[in-house]
């Protein structure tokens, strides 16, 4: 996931995506029926917060220890099922009220301004245009053909098979069968879209090759990639002082625990930005670590491999080359799916 820094703090580009998306949708569609306007933007945050906070429900060990790991982290797909049984009810309650009609012309904004703004980060220009173009059609007359060419354009850009593909299909077949059991059916799909977008691991487009780690650790030993076995090594860069690091610590050692055959995780401080070796220690000691932490005391491998926000984690095939970089904190189901995605290298 891409995420842009503020100070210390690291925001996903798809949370910012998505809330400036909906708070424009909220906008364009103030002429609408009030009662409809307002039930769209109460399932869309009853669904954000159900999903979120499900994450003391349900990682309730790792919020006690880390309390702020809260604003980093989610209840993943069980959080999804909670959310999806609350908006079921909702709809169940106000299903009276709901105009289909405002409902798409809404979803086509969000889609559009969604994709515009991720895209616009990510620096694909004639794609981002592409889908400006498509929400000036949205604005100056919208019609259902509309949302085949959505449809169309998702699937060229993402594969039929990303979670936002699938439910623009599920709506044109909502828009076109017109029946009612459809209609909740995609409603809620949509709705579930929300949280399932914005954890979506990146695709890597290519490798990236660095020079070999070889550092000290905390046990005074050396520590040197190329003698390593393991077919792929996570690499979490991170500094004692930094909030995000905290958040992400107690996941980080479950995954320790439970490590995948042929994967390695190590910690590198950046010692020369961090508060001293004393710090470090009450440090490892209020996590509980115990995978290897190596110690870069000149920057020389942080710097090395670019790292100019932390926490920063990196995926490192056998030949120490970069298939993956992520900028935050992640969870211990993020690298889960991270491993499951390059599970071909452990093949080989």
């Amino acid at each position: 996931m891409m995420y842009i820094s503020l100070g210390q703090f690291n925001i996903p580009v798809a949370w910012l995506a998505f809330i400036l998306a909906i708070l424009y949708s909220d906008f364009r569609s103030r002429k609408v029926g009030v009662a409809t306007n307002k039930l769209l933007e109460h399932l869309v945050f009853t669904y954000i917060l159900v999903w979120k906070f499900s994450y003391i429900l349900f990682s309730l060990s790792d919020f006690i220890k880390a309390p702020l790991s809260l604003v980093y982290f989610d209840g993943g797909l069980k959080g999804h099922v909670l959310a999806l049984v609350a908006l079921a009810f909702i709809l169940y309650r106000k299903r009276q009220i709901l105009v289909w009609a405002d409902i798409w012309i809404y979803w086509a904004r969000v889609v559009a301004i969604f994709s515009v703004i991720s895209l616009g980060f990510q620096e694909h220009w004639l794609y981002a245009v592409i889908w400006l173009l498509v929400l000036v059609l949205v604005e100056r007359k919208y019609q259902h053909g509309l949302l085949l060419g959505q449809f169309l354009l998702l699937a060229w850009l993402n594969g039929f098979t990303s979670s936002l593909t699938l439910v623009q299909l599920f709506v044109l077949l909502t828009v076109y069968l017109k029946t009612k059991q459809a209609q909740y059916l995609v409603v809620t799909g949509i709705l579930s879209l929300v949280a399932m977008m914005l954890v979506d691991v990146e695709k890597a487009t290519e490798t990236i090759a660095h020079e070999m780690i070889d550092l000290p650790t905390t046990t005074g030993e050396m520590y040197s990639l190329s003698e390593q076995e393991q077919k792929l090594t996570i690499v979490n860069f991170f500094a004692t002082w930094c909030p995000p690091c905290k958040a992400e610590m107690p996941h980080l050692q479950s995954f320790a625990e439970d490590l995948p055959a042929g994967v390695a995780l190590i910690g590198v401080n950046l010692t020369d930005r961090d508060n001293g070796e004393q710090a470090l220690v009450n440090f490892m000691e209020t996590y509980e670590v115990t995978y290897p932490i190596l110690l870069d005391e000149s920057d020389e491998v942080g710097t090395a491999f670019r790292v100019m926000s932390i926490p920063t984690t990196v995926l490192l095939n056998a030949q120490g080359e970069e298939l993956e970089r992520l900028v935050g904190p992640v969870s211990e189901e993020v690298l889960r799916q991270l491993i499951k995605k390059h599970q071909t290298y452990l093949e080989e």
